[in-house]
């Protein structure tokens, strides 16, 4: 079976250039663009970073994950590129642990400003909500300072808003490779691939 890269962090981290530029990284590999799924609903379309948009949000982030799970059933390096909060990030583990794949996980967390910067700065995305922006950094920050007490939610922290998305990606799969992206969930047994 395949592996899970779960690249996440708050809009305007970088999570799409990175996600991108690893899955070029591994071989085989997949992209999962969890902003794809969202963007399937058309008529009667709530953003889906607004809270009304829960009826929508739930299966297609629920479609985003299975697809997930399914690619990775195909010995793939299989890399999600979506906020992926940490409780969502366990039912990946079990889902795919049901699957024989290990689930691994980098949170982009460059600051704040960096972020709000980047999503004003964006054209032709459709997100543009300076509020939800900090929001979520802020679930993220607050994600990630609970885990670093907690031994058992380790997964990688990357701060570094200088790097490019290369360099990031490269430190991931570096990571990866050494073991050090696990995700919280299930109990991974053999580790990463090689």
């Amino acid at each position: 079976m395949g592996d899970v890269v779960v690249v996440t962090g708050p809009p305007g981290s970088g999570k799409s250039a990175v996600g991108s530029a690893l899955a070029d990284l591994l071989d085989p590999s997949v992209l999962v663009e969890a902003d794809w799924f969202f963007g399937r609903w058309r008529r009667g379309a709530v953003d889906p970073w607004l809270p009304e948009a829960a009826a929508q949000t739930a299966p297609a982030g629920r479609a985003a994950l299975a697809a997930t799970v399914e690619f990775a059933r195909s010995d793939a390096w299989v890399v999600y590129d979506g906020v992926l909060q940490q409780e969502a990030t366990r039912d990946l583990a079990v889902r795919a642990a049901d699957a024989g794949a290990t689930v691994h996980r980098a949170v982009l967390l460059p600051p704040v400003d960096v972020c709000l910067a980047r999503v004003a700065a964006r054209t032709g995305h459709g997100f543009d909500d300076p509020a939800a922006t900090r929001a979520m950094h802020a679930a993220f920050a607050a994600e990630v300072d609970g885990a670093e007490a907690d031994p058992a939610a380790e997964h990688a922290v990357l701060r570094d808003d200088a790097a490019s998305p290369a360099g990031l990606a490269t430190r991931v799969r570096d990571l990866l490779l050494a073991g050090a992206l696990r995700a919280p969930g299930p109990v991974a047994t053999g580790g990463a691939r090689p």
